[in-house]
């Protein structure tokens, strides 16, 4: 562990989240390609192909950070689809505002604040739901696939885009290896938080996974919670999985 880093609490974890990413906010799109390796893009028209939206479907995008699926799920959806993005960052929700004015979509887009586990939406309210890069930063991930079943459409389908544990145990090593010395450096020479910040973003991000269930559990967990027609692909040598599940039609 990096010394002196302390991962929050449980009880912590909601609060801890919002303030980290709305520390990181401006940062986050430059930084994402540098740890990515330039695969962002290729990743994200994974994402896009296992969607399935249609033009006027309306589409929930939970946790959407500065909008990168957000503005995908809008170019699927359109003309006359809506789509609705929510995030408890009201930093990352920021930028994000400014990517949508300045996209084709603006009018199509509506970004608010929300909680992945409180949802603020009717029952059966959307088409489809999207969730990128966020599971692993849930405090309960149970709670958290209930809501997203709950709010979805009979029929609708939910893709979750997110970083994955390996299952060969040389490439998590490695893999880990890489997060756990790379991106601690970020906090200290891009963010400035040095080894008494009580958040340090980049520091924590490395550790994310260290309790996330493997991928073949997370297809349990959506079965758990309703989903039908699971299933999962896994790129980047098993260092990034998008899962999918339906909610069953009556």
């Amino acid at each position: 562990m990096a010394p002196g880093y302390q991962p929050p609490a449980p009880e912590e974890k909601e609060q801890y989240v919002r303030e980290l990413f709305d520390r990181i906010a401006e940062n986050y799109d430059a930084m994402n390609q540098v740890m990515s390796a330039g695969q962002w893009e290729r990743w994200h028209r994974e994402f896009v192909k296992q969607t399935h939206f249609r033009p006027g479907d309306h589409i929930l995008d939970v946790a959407c950070g500065t909008g990168d699926l957000t503005l995908l799920d809008a170019a699927q959806v359109a003309p006359g689809g809506r789509v609705i993005g929510v995030d408890i960052s009201e930093g990352m929700l920021e930028v994000g505002r400014r990517r949508v004015a300045a996209s084709p979509y603006r009018d199509l887009i509506t970004l608010q604040v929300g909680n992945a586990m409180d949802l603020p939406f009717p029952d059966n309210t959307f088409d489809g739901v999207t969730m990128g890069w966020a599971m692993r930063n849930v405090s309960s991930i149970p709670k958290t696939l209930a809501e997203i079943f709950r709010v979805l459409k009979p029929g609708g389908r939910f893709i979750c885009l997110e970083a994955s544990k390996p299952f060969s145990r040389v490439i998590r090593m490695g893999f880990f290896l890489y997060w756990k010395t790379f991106l601690p450096l970020i906090d200290w020479f891009v963010v400035r938080a040095g080894g008494k910040a009580r958040i340090r973003p980049y520091t924590y991000l490395s550790r994310s996974l260290d309790n996330y269930p493997f991928p073949d559990r997370l297809e349990e967990m959506f079965r758990e919670a309703g989903f039908t027609q699971t299933d999962y692909q896994l790129l980047m040598l098993g260092t990034v999985a998008i899962h999918v599940g339906t909610k069953p039609a009556r």
